[in-house]
């Protein structure tokens, strides 16, 4: 398990998904900085929208395939600053 678990994620626009986690916290991510401004390589087939959209929650996270994913715990502290802004 981790720190925190995303309960719910669906497809906002753009590149936002909506987030619901398990204590509660709720809204809209923006990733689209992070996938055009991440020098790792496994990132840049996210820019392509279709790719993006094509995510699933496995074991309470976002994953695209078996080889990329990305941490509830990161996706939680995004959101909160989305939030507090």
């Amino acid at each position: 398990m981790h720190k925190h678990n995303i309960r719910q994620a669906k497809y906002h626009d753009g590149y936002k998904i909506f987030l619901g986690f398990d204590d509660g916290l709720k809204g809209i991510v923006d990733l689209k900085n992070f996938i055009f401004n991440n020098s790792f390589s496994a990132f840049k087939r996210l820019q392509d929208k279709n790719q993006f959209k094509n995510f699933i929650l496995e074991n309470h996270t976002l994953a695209w395939g078996n080889d990329l994913d990305l941490a509830p715990e990161f996706l939680y502290d995004l959101l909160k600053k989305t939030i507090k802004n």
